[in-house]
C-alpha cells in the first residue's frame, strides 16, 4: 500500500521510506479558466520558471523553487501552492496536503556541515555565513519557500 501511495504522490522518485524521513513534493498550479496571460508571474519569478504559451496554458518548469512569489502578484488569483507532506510516524503513513506556504524554518546548526550549497542554490540571496559561530544566517529576505531544505544533504534546514 505505501508504494501505491508514494507512486500516486511523488511519481516516479526512489524513495526509500524511513522512519525519520519527511518527505516534501510541492506544486504550483495556474489556472487557465483564470489567468489572463498578463505576464506578470513570469516578470516576478526569480528563477524564470514560468514559460507562458499564448492561448495555451503556462507551464511551470522544473527550476521553480515554489517560493510563491507569482502567488501573491497574481491580480485574478489563478495561481495556487499545494505541499504533500508524507512521514512515516509511529510506523503509520502520515500524509499532510496543504495550500499554506511554510511558517517557520529551523535550522540544526549540530547536523549542518558547512557546504554552502543552500547559500548558493537560493534565489533571493537570503543566506549568509557567519563565519565566528561557523553557521548559516538566514536573512529578513528569506520568504520561507523551503528550497534550501529540499536541497539540504544533511538534512539540517526544516520547514514547519
Amino acid at each position: 500500500m505505501s508504494s501505491e501511495i508514494l507512486k500516486k504522490y511523488f511519481g516516479d522518485l526512489n524513495v526509500d521510506l524511513n522512519l525519520s524521513n519527511q518527505y516534501i513534493k510541492s506544486y504550483i498550479d495556474i489556472d487557465s479558466e483564470k489567468c489572463v496571460f498578463c505576464n506578470r508571474c513570469a516578470e516576478v519569478c526569480p528563477v524564470d520558471a514560468i514559460d507562458l504559451n499564448f492561448p495555451e496554458n503556462s507551464i511551470i518548469n522544473e527550476k521553480c523553487v515554489h517560493c510563491g512569489t507569482c502567488i501573491s502578484e497574481c491580480p485574478v488569483d489563478a495561481i495556487s501552492l499545494t505541499q504533500i507532506k508524507l512521514k512515516i510516524k509511529n510506523n503509520e503513513l502520515k500524509i499532510k496536503k496543504s495550500h499554506e506556504k511554510h511558517k517557520i524554518l529551523n535550522y540544526d546548526t549540530k547536523k549542518c556541515i558547512m557546504c554552502n550549497i543552500c547559500l548558493k542554490n537560493c534565489p533571493f540571496d537570503a543566506i549568509d555565513i557567519d563565519k565566528g559561530q561557523n553557521r548559516m544566517l538566514f536573512t529578513e529576505k528569506c520568504v520561507l519557500c523551503g528550497h534550501c531544505g529540499q536541497i539540504c544533504p544533511a538534512s539540517a534546514i526544516t520547514y514547519d
